[in-house]
């Protein structure tokens, strides 16, 4: 009888801490850390983007550094999707991208589904990628200006706008991070792409500059406007690959 008992306890006991474990997993919780992206955090936890936003009832891709986000599906969740990856249609452009899970950049986790990317860019929009570069290199030694936007001072990412609008592409004033997830990986850069940094003076993507071929690009540094190499002490380890603005697509 007392096994019988004690039997009995030790199901009742297993069930419930495997109970108990999956309703953990299901209600993990990841805190924002300085740098995070929607994206990012989604593909560190297997999701996408969409998944990520329903499961924390957000209407935008705004967050902020300590929020709390769940980033387990159900389990009922995870038989409709496959594991690991997501495939996501890229606007009207004619190939899809797979996003593979990864704990390190998620940008060097990038695979493109359909290889080799064909980009088909119009004369204009080959045009706009050659005038960034000779817009860019008169503006050498323009000094650093947090924020700033003009030849009298640019940060990072106000150079790269500067430069797209004025060579004729329209973009918004993003900051590094969402100029990052306007852009889509590409194998075979060249001059006028984007190349982007992490880990700089923050943690994740911190820096971009517009590559000049070569293995070199021109960027705003912490000092001024000036040219460096990828390959450099400094940059080497900190570089993440190169994109281009998916904007230039739809460019006639």
């Amino acid at each position: 009888m007392k096994k019988k008992v004690f039997s009995v306890m030790a199901t009742f006991a297993l069930a419930t801490c495997i109970a108990a474990g999956s309703a953990e997993a299901t209600t993990e919780q990841y805190i924002v850390k300085k740098g995070d992206s929607l994206w990012k955090i989604a593909s560190l936890h297997k999701l996408t983007v969409d998944e990520l936003k329903k499961m924390n009832n957000l209407t935008t891709d705004s967050i902020y550094v300590s929020q709390k986000l769940f980033v387990n599906k159900p389990a009922n969740a995870t038989q409709n999707v496959k594991q690991n990856t997501a495939r996501s249609e890229v606007g009207n452009l004619g190939f899809t991208v797979e996003k593979m899970t990864s704990s390190t950049s998620f940008f060097k986790s990038f695979e493109i589904k359909d290889k080799p990317v064909q980009w088909n860019l119009s004369k204009s929009a080959e045009t706009i990628q050659t005038a960034t570069v000779e817009l860019a290199l008169p503006l050498l030694d323009t000094p650093y200006a947090w924020a700033g936007v003009t030849p009298e001072g640019f940060d990072c990412s106000g150079f790269i706008y500067y430069v797209f609008t004025n060579a004729g592409l329209p973009l918004p004033r993003l900051d590094t991070v969402s100029m990052f997830t306007s852009s889509l990986p590409v194998n075979n850069p060249v001059p006028g792409d984007l190349v982007f940094f992490e880990n700089t003076y923050r943690e994740g993507i911190s820096h971009a500059g517009i590559y000049l071929g070569d293995g070199k690009f021109i960027h705003a540094g912490t000092k001024k406007v000036e040219i460096a190499t990828i390959d450099s002490a400094y940059w080497k380890d900190k570089f993440v690959g190169f994109t281009r603005f998916s904007q230039l697509q739809t460019v006639q």
